[in-house]
């Protein structure tokens, strides 16, 4: 029988004795592996550097903004930003801003090397301590980083006069009282009404405005202006000085050329006064017994037309003689008739300052709002 011839096994792996490393290779190697490693850290550390730069950027650009801003530096504030801002723009001006706020705080929320724009967070404080903070988006245009819409709104409506007083700079108000009017705001603190129109003290606090937010002083959502008077109180004291003023506008009914049954004036006689049949009224004579008392409304009725006005109340009827002569036969009839202030107002100017006057149109036919004064006025006489 054949045997097949065994198979030879795997060759044991033969192993060469390791090759001395030359010396100048160690060295080169040495030298070489640490500046492999240092130009690879150099390289991160720029692009990580210029990364950070670039992320700054935006930051910076807002940092920029809310700085011209706070130094009333309007336009160049105004060029840092994209846009024309919404509503009206009578408040972007420097006599409007303040500096009485600080920047306490600035972030970057989100940026990409490979996009055009950034949101960044700023917290600032105003008056009172008060912190505000919100986030706005930058939008980056050539190498500039421009803001996106930093403004924010003003509303004012049914306010008892005819202008927006605002860091102490005024703003008339034009057409009809009920318009409503939304002004453009940079950021940074707003107080209404410093100098407030006589008869009235204005209470309200000042505002800190950022992006859609604005707070007054203490945090709360501030008065809009919607609400007629909302932030006015009439001023303690102030009727005596109202009454004398009302006195000299009586004065001045009296001393009309064509007599105190003008329009405005709270003196008129009807021949359907008098209760004498046949009785046709002549020349009549008026003298003021007793001057009325008033004071101010404050309700969002009082406003009826242009001009602005507040309606004057009656405290205390006012009592006036007249003396009417018969046309045809002379005969004459003492009556004595109240003087009340119905139809009468407080008119303002756009400097705050105001008269006493009737606010309506004289003709009636024109009036949208005829009251008081159409088909002449009823001040109620009786016979002596």
């Amino acid at each position: 029988m054949a045997v097949a011839p065994a198979k030879p096994g795997p060759r044991a792996p033969q192993r060469w004795p390791d090759v001395p490393m030359r010396a100048r290779t160690r060295r080169r190697i040495a030298v070489a592996v640490p500046l492999v490693l240092a130009l690879a850290a150099g390289v991160y550390a720029v692009r990580w550097a210029y990364a950070d730069r670039e992320a700054n950027e935006p930051v910076e650009a807002l940092r920029a903004f809310l700085e011209a801003s706070r130094t009333g530096d309007v336009e160049a504030a105004l060029a840092m930003t994209t846009g024309e801002p919404h509503g009206e723009t009578d408040l972007l001006v420097p006599e409007a801003t303040s500096d009485d706020w600080e920047i306490l705080d600035l972030g970057l929320q989100t940026w990409s090397p490979y996009d055009q724009g950034a949101d960044v967070w700023a917290t600032v404080k105003g008056p009172n301590d008060t912190e505000l903070t919100t986030e706005f988006s930058l939008t980056a245009v050539g190498d500039d980083w421009k803001v996106e819409d930093p403004f924010t709104t003003l509303t004012v409506q049914t306010v008892p006069v005819p202008y927006v007083d605002v860091n102490g700079f005024s703003v008339p108000l034009t057409g009809d009282p009920y318009d409503s009017h939304d002004f453009a705001l940079l950021p940074g603190v707003y107080q209404l009404y410093e100098n407030p129109p006589e008869f009235f003290a204005y209470e309200a606090a000042p505002m800190l405005a950022l992006g859609d937010f604005l707070i007054d002083a203490d945090g709360a959502e501030p008065p809009f202006l919607r609400a007629a008077f909302e932030g006015f109180t009439a001023v303690e004291g102030s009727e005596p000085e109202l009454n004398e003023r009302l006195a000299a506008y009586l004065d001045a009914c009296m001393a009309d050329p064509e007599g105190p049954e003008v329009f405005g004036c709270p003196f008129d006689l009807q021949e359907g006064d008098i209760d004498e049949g046949g009785f046709t009224l002549g020349d009549t004579r008026w003298e003021i017994l007793e001057y009325p008392q008033a004071t101010a409304s404050a309700f969002a009725g009082a406003v009826h037309t242009e001009p602005f006005g507040l309606e004057l109340l009656t405290r205390k009827e006012g009592r006036a003689r007249v003396t009417a002569a018969d046309t045809d036969s002379g005969e004459e009839i003492v009556l004595e008739c109240t003087i009340h202030t119905t139809g009468l107002y407080l008119v303002y100017d756009d400097t705050g300052e105001y008269a006493i006057g009737p606010n309506q149109d004289p003709d009636p036919a024109t009036d949208p709002y005829p009251t008081t004064w159409q088909g002449g006025y009823e001040p109620g006489c009786e016979p002596v």
